[in-house]
């Protein structure tokens, strides 16, 4: 991670468990971080906890589906901190239930629009952003890090059709953002988690069924956040410096090709 130190990350869905992780982790490294939310509240606590340790973080509120919040956020943390270098696009939802998955006949537009709105929107929102900025004032080293799911490469025998869409959107806007960063410099990739424990999770998992999904995955138990967020080091790091238009599955052999 030498190589970037130093340099300023955006992570978008701060607030969560793997957007948490990857802002600690990169931070660790030595990165510059903003931490970036519509829950501000918890923001400050993660913005406290990056600060004791010596390194340079901002905590901004961020609404990932409404362009002028993007622009602000970016506006704001190259002000605090320097240009962006560093994209990790974290914020992400799922339907309420989201651990069974529901017929497709009976989803309602609204709910459709509420999941793609932040998982799809908001990822191409920041990505188009970061680059507008990049193509004016090029930053060495450029790295964007998207978030999807097995449950997208899967099909979701699991998620909500709702998740499943949106994130499988992407997967294909990781690699034509890929395709058109390259000569840039910038390089764009995606890591895909399988069960991750973090509220989401929680939240949609039926905890009689988690003895079950670790029986289907080899490595034997549920991944961490801090799995995922190791991956992300790894491509945004030295490492991974010729690795780009790559989905990096991260779910403990859950799905093996």
């Amino acid at each position: 991670m030498q190589a970037l130190e130093n340099r300023v990350a955006l992570v978008t869905g701060a607030a969560g468990g793997i957007g948490r992780a990857c802002a600690l982790v990169l931070a660790k490294a030595g990165l510059r971080v903003a931490v970036t939310d519509v829950d501000v509240a918890s923001l400050d606590g993660l913005a406290s906890e990056i600060r004791a340790t010596g390194r340079d973080v901002m905590a901004c509120r961020l609404d990932v589906t409404d362009e002028a919040s993007v622009a602000s956020a970016f506006e704001r943390a190259g002000a605090g901190l320097g240009p962006v270098a560093v994209l990790i696009t974290c914020a992400g939802i799922m339907s309420e239930g989201g651990g069974a998955a529901a017929d497709l006949a009976d989803i309602a537009v609204d709910e459709w629009d509420r999941i793609q709105s932040v998982n799809t929107r908001g990822t191409f929102l920041c990505i188009r952003e970061y680059l507008r900025r990049h193509r004016e004032a090029p930053v060495t080293g450029g790295r964007i890090v998207t978030l999807s799911s097995a449950a997208a490469q899967l099909g979701g025998y699991r998620g909500d059709p709702c998740y499943v869409a949106s994130k499988a959107a992407i997967l294909g806007l990781t690699k034509i953002a890929a395709r058109q960063a390259a000569a840039a410099g910038i390089t764009v990739n995606c890591v895909a988690a399988g069960p991750v424990r973090t509220g989401m999770f929680e939240r949609a998992m039926d905890p009689s069924g988690v003895p079950g999904l670790v029986d289907k995955i080899p490595i034997g138990r549920i991944g961490e956040a801090a799995d995922v967020a190791a991956a992300v080091t790894y491509l945004v790091g030295e490492g991974g410096a010729w690795v780009t238009g790559s989905t990096l599955d991260v779910n403990g052999g859950y799905r093996m090709q």
